[in-house]
């Protein structure tokens, strides 16, 4: 295993979380907000460094709103496992990274209510949704199970459910059952909450993989704390190939499993992506049903 993710690994605890990456409570998040939709700009102070929901559109300029144009769009998201990792972080924040090390992968989202967008795909956006995401490391490990992830029973496969946890009640979730952490870190998770267009955007790292699965993004979409999408995304085979190449990624032995070969894979969850100067955009657009 590379030593910086190692390194990284101990330096990271859950008891950080609210310090790190900007968190704030949701209800912060949407005051700000609200105060701010009759100026047409990006909310200042805290909201604007922990939320997208003000600033996901322009904080890559128009590229981002090009890569959702190019995206499929109106096809209904996929339901998928949740997997047996998901807890509830309680976390509004846009950069996840903590100081885990990888590519920058910053990711855009953009959840439409399926029965709007269908009769116009520019319209539907679902605003002050919150969009939850999860992902491993570059070593293959999510953060809160570092003992048993990787390489373990984290395929997520059909049917594989989340025990011996308990039922989420945060600021954005409720009544989803949880895995029970074996650790404290929350590195890679986080959620925020979507602009009046249904955007949401984050700063991440490109996530790793492990044994047995296609390498994947978690997510949950939360309208009014009632979680209406739980779905997995996923990426092209020659843009793997090409992460992969490179450091730290290139420390992990074993074989990769392909999205041809993953039980779960589906094609509406492809993201769409661009290079940057210093790693990768990626866009999807999530069709819902409220």
């Amino acid at each position: 295993m590379n030593d910086d993710i190692e390194r990284s690994r101990r330096r990271i605890s859950r008891r950080r979380a609210l310090t790190l990456g900007g968190a704030v409570g949701l209800g912060g998040v949407l005051t700000a907000c609200a105060a701010d939709s009759g100026s047409g700009s990006p909310a200042t102070g805290t909201a604007t460094a922990t939320t997208s929901a003000t600033s996901s559109a322009t904080t890559a300029g128009s590229t981002v709103e090009e890569l959702l144009a190019r995206a499929p769009q109106c096809a209904l998201s996929k339901e998928e496992t949740q997997g047996p990792y998901w807890f509830d972080v309680d976390s509004i924040r846009n950069d996840l990274r903590e100081d885990r090390p990888g590519t920058t992968f910053v990711l855009a989202l953009r959840v439409q209510d399926g029965a709007m967008c269908a009769v116009d795909p520019s319209a539907g956006g679902i605003a002050n949704a919150v969009v939850e995401i999860w992902h491993c490391d570059a070593g293959g490990v999510y953060s809160g199970f570092e003992s048993g992830s990787s390489g373990g029973p984290g395929g997520g496969r059909p049917g594989q459910s989340s025990t011996g946890g308990e039922t989420s009640d945060g600021s954005y979730s409720s009544g989803d059952q949880e895995a029970t952490p074996t650790d404290d870190a929350t590195y890679l998770r986080g959620a925020q909450t979507t602009d009046a267009n249904g955007i949401a955007q984050f700063t991440t790292i490109f996530p790793g993989w492990y044994p047995g699965r296609a390498a994947h993004i978690h997510l949950k979409v939360h309208v009014d704390r009632k979680t209406v999408l739980t779905s997995q995304l996923f990426f092209e085979e020659t843009l793997l190939d090409e992460v992969y190449a490179t450091a730290p990624y290139n420390s992990h032995t074993g074989s990769r499993t392909t999205n041809a070969s993953d039980n779960i894979y589906d094609a509406t969850g492809l993201v769409t992506t661009a290079s940057t100067a210093d790693g990768y955009l990626g866009a999807i657009n999530l069709a819902v049903e409220r």
